[in-house]
C-alpha cells in the first residue's frame, strides 16, 4: 500500500457514475483499494480501483454529489479494516509460535533462577582484587610525593607560613568565603527619605528613612520603627525673662563671674550691665559693692555664677542656692514659676529646649480656630487678626518651629516682621529659625490656612 498522497490538479466526476476522469498527466499508479479521495466542499469517497491506462479512479459506489468539473483532489492511502485485522492476527499467530517453541514466557523469573542456570562464575559476584588482571601502577598503591603534580610552590606560600616538610607544601592557604554582591545589595536597606514621622509597621521592609527637616532617622524594625535619638546630651537651663532675677540674702561686695547667654537686652541686669552681644555665650567678671540683685532686666540664660569662693551651676530644679546665699524671685517676692527647662543638645551644636508650644496662646484672632496643637484660619484679612503663642517676656528669645501645613490660601506669615525665608506658601512639613515674635498672620492681603504645630522649641549654640 502506498505511504503517500497523491494531489490531483484536475480531475472530473459525473453524477450518478463510478468513475472518475483524471484530466491531465497526474498519475494514479499505486493507489489502493480503500483509499480515499477528497474534493474540496465534498465528502470523501472509497476508491475501488484506479487505471493508469485509462487515466481514471473506481469509486466503490457512484458519485452522488453532483457534477464536479475540472477541480483539484487529494487521494489519502487508507488501508480497509478488514486488512488491519487481518495483520494484528498474523502478528499474534506469530508471537504465540514464538512462545509456544520456548523462545519466551509469560511468568516472572527470579534471580536464584538466573543463579542456577549455567552463568559463568565472575558474572554472580563482585570481582576480587586478585582476580583484576592488568592492574596499573598508580591504581596499587599512594603515589610517591614527586609524582604529584600541580603542588603549591614555596614562593606561592605567605611568609610567616611554618614549613613541616612535603606536606606543608601540598597544603593551600586558608580562604574567607564572602557572600555574594547580589546577596549583600540584596540584605542592604533602602534609604529613603521621609517628611512624615512613620506610625504604622514597616511589615518586615528593609529600609532607613532620613528626615532632614526634623534631623531624624528612623530604622526598620520587624513590625516596629526605632528612632536614632539625635541629642548627644541633655540637661537643665534657668530662663530667665526681664522681670525675674536672683535676689541675695546679703549684700555681696567684691568679685562675681558669670556665664550667660543673652537673648535680647544684652548685658542690662547684669553686674556693670556689661555690653554684650544676644544669642552668643559670654563670661563676664566684675567687681560690685552692695550687690542685692542679679539679673534684674536681664532677659536670657544664666548658667554658672561664681561670687568669691562659692559659685553655682545652675541646671537643677529649685528656687534657693545657698551657695549663693540667693533665691529666685521677682518685685515685691510674688509668686513665681519655676524657670527650669529640659534643653537636648543635638549635633548641629545648638540646645533645643523641650517643647513649649502653649496649650493656651496669648492671642487667638477671630478667625482662628484652635484644636490642640491645630490651628484653622480662614479669610483673616486684618493684621491683627492673628495667632500669637507667648506674651512679650519671650519675644526676642530664638525658637525652632516644626509646622505642618495641610492647605494654604495666600501667605501665611509666622513671625510679627513678616519676612521671608518665615512666610509660608505651599503645603508641606518644614522648619523654621526665628529670634522674632512668634506671630502667625497674614503675609499678604488674606490667607486662609490649617496647618499642626509640631513643636516649638527655645533654641542657643552651645558654650563649649
Amino acid at each position: 500500500m502506498s505511504e503517500f498522497i497523491f494531489n490531483l490538479s484536475d480531475i472530473s466526476a459525473s453524477d450518478g457514475s463510478a468513475v472518475v476522469t483524471v484530466n491531465n498527466s497526474d498519475s494514479v499508479f499505486g493507489v489502493v483499494e480503500g483509499s480515499q479521495l477528497f474534493i474540496a466542499g465534498k465528502l470523501p469517497s472509497t476508491i475501488l480501483e484506479s487505471s493508469t491506462t485509462d487515466s481514471t479512479i473506481t469509486l466503490s459506489s457512484p458519485w452522488s454529489q453532483g457534477d464536479v468539473s475540472n477541480v483539484a483532489a487529494k487521494i489519502i492511502p487508507i488501508g480497509t479494516v478488514a486488512e488491519l485485522l487481518t495483520a494484528l492476527e498474523r502478528n499474534r499467530a506469530a508471537y504465540q509460535a514464538f512462545v509456544d517453541a520456548g523462545g519466551a514466557g509469560t511468568s516472572e523469573v527470579s534471580w536464584s533462577d538466573i543463579l542456577a542456570s549455567s552463568l559463568p562464575e565472575f558474572v554472580k559476584r563482585w570481582g576480587k582484587y586478585s582476580e583484576i588482571t592488568e592492574k596499573p601502577d598508580y591504581a596499587q598503591g599512594w603515589p610517591d610525593f614527586e609524582n604529584v603534580t600541580g603542588k603549591v610552590s614555596q614562593e606561592q606560600l605567605p611568609d610567616d607560613l611554618d614549613f613541616d616538610g612535603e606536606l606543608s607544601h601540598a597544603l593551600s592557604p586558608p580562604i574567607d568565603e564572602e557572600s555574594a554582591l547580589l546577596q549583600r545589595l540584596i540584605d542592604y536597606p533602602k534609604l529613603k527619605q521621609t517628611e512624615v514621622l512613620p506610625t504604622t509597621s514597616p511589615n518586615n521592609r528593609k529600609e532607613i528613612l532620613t528626615d532632614n527637616i526634623r534631623g531624624l532617622i528612623h530604622v526598620a524594625m520587624p513590625d516596629s520603627w526605632f528612632t536614632v535619638p539625635n541629642s548627644l546630651q541633655s540637661r537643665k537651663f534657668m530662663v530667665m525673662p526681664s522681670s525675674r532675677y536672683l535676689k541675695l540674702n546679703a549684700a555681696y561686695t567684691g568679685d562675681i563671674t558669670l556665664r550667660v547667654c543673652p537673648m535680647g537686652n544684652g548685658g542690662n541686669g547684669l553686674p556693670g550691665n556689661p555690653t554684650l552681644a544676644n544669642h552668643e555665650w559670654h563670661t563676664i567678671t566684675a567687681n560690685v559693692t552692695n550687690l542685692a540683685t542679679i539679673g534684674d532686666g536681664f532677659v536670657g540664660v544664666i548658667d554658672f555664677i561664681q561670687m568669691g569662693n562659692r559659685w553655682e551651676t545652675l541646671d537643677t530644679e529649685k528656687s534657693h542656692f545657698e551657695s549663693l546665699n540667693a533665691y529666685y524671685t521677682r518685685d515685691n517676692d510674688a509668686s513665681v514659676s519655676s524657670p527650669f527647662l529640659n534643653f537636648s543638645l543635638r549635633s548641629d551644636g545648638y540646645w533645643y529646649s523641650e517643647d513649649m508650644t502653649p496649650s493656651s496662646p496669648h492671642t487667638l484672632g477671630g478667625s482662628w480656630v484652635q484644636d490642640g496643637n491645630t490651628f484653622t484660619v480662614t479669610e483673616a484679612t486684618s493684621g491683627t487678626d492673628a495667632l500669637r503663642f507667648f506674651a512679650d517676656a519671650l519675644d526676642d528669645y530664638e525658637f525652632e518651629l516644626v509646622i505642618a501645613v495641610n492647605y494654604v490660601s495666600g501667605k501665611l506669615a509666622i513671625t510679627d516682621a513678616n519676612q521671608d525665608p518665615n512666610i509660608i506658601y505651599y503645603s508641606g512639613t518644614g522648619r523654621y529659625i526665628t529670634n522674632d515674635r512668634i506671630y502667625f498672620k497674614r503675609g499678604s492681603s488674606s490667607v486662609t490656612a490649617a496647618f499642626t504645630v509640631e513643636s516649638t522649641r527655645m533654641r542657643m549654640p552651645h558654650y563649649g
